[in-house]
């Protein structure tokens, strides 16, 4: 397994509010992912995503040996919800992190499953046998839209509203997270994506560039450098685990 990362402020904006984390194959945990999209004022949006990261960190290192039992799933929704209610504690205490908070996607993989914990418009995708899947559902505006039928999916790419979200980590007292769990094989890639690169290139970019026979270094760097060259319009985080 190879898994590569890389968060870029894109254009049009003047910080970088994404966060992601890759863990190292050779840690106490090996093989879990995350990519934050931040939002709030000032730099709270860049807060938001780095605390909540850091502090789901924390908490399942704490419970490495759950984590390594049959409790996989429920110890990352664990760590989310810890994380969720941090923020939001401190949002209510200082002024300049009023309403601050950010989308949370992590991949766990373990004896070659797949574990999600999402909140918010940031993705996971599977790539396996040619085909690109979205495995997360966007917890967004557009998308209640789409699922209402009275939006089309291309018509929600590019709706003014696609950047609105209808849940995020941090902005209430609690939040509920969409979990999956999947199965892997050999050959399978995983790309975990903030919508800085998704309101930029479509699937079928994403899926031929992953189609392309590259290392996975090069794919992440292409994918977003395409990304920039369609506007660049927001930041740009991607995470590329590449089973190969």
């Amino acid at each position: 397994m190879i898994a590569v990362g890389k968060s870029v402020i894109g254009l049009q904006r003047k910080n970088n509010e994404d966060s992601i984390f890759v863990s190292d194959n050779d840690g106490t945990l090996k093989t879990f992912f995350i990519v934050a999209d931040g939002m709030g004022g000032h730099k709270a949006g860049e807060v938001a995503s780095s605390m909540a990261i850091d502090i789901f960190k924390e908490y399942i290192y704490s419970k490495a040996d759950d984590y390594y039992r049959e409790n996989t799933l429920d110890t990352l929704v664990e760590g989310l919800t810890k994380a969720n209610s941090e923020l939001y504690e401190l949002s209510q205490k200082k002024d300049e992190y009023d309403g601050m908070g950010t989308t949370f996607t992590c991949a766990a993989i373990r004896d070659m499953t797949l574990y999600i914990v999402h909140v918010g418009d940031s993705r996971c995708y599977l790539f396996r046998n040619s085909v690109l899947k979205q495995l997360t559902r966007d917890h967004s505006f557009v998308m209640e839209m789409v699922k209402q039928g009275k939006l089309s999916l291309s018509e929600a790419q590019r709706h003014p509203k696609r950047n609105v979200i209808t849940r995020a980590v941090g902005t209430e007292k609690r939040v509920k997270a969409d979990t999956v769990i999947e199965s892997l094989y050999q050959g399978d890639i995983l790309i975990l994506c903030t919508d800085g690169l998704t309101t930029m290139i479509d699937d079928k970019t994403i899926q031929d560039e992953l189609s392309s026979g590259k290392n996975a270094k090069e794919m992440l760097g292409i994918l977003i450098d395409k990304a920039n060259e369609n506007g660049g319009s927001d930041n740009i985080s991607a995470v590329i685990i590449d089973l190969r």
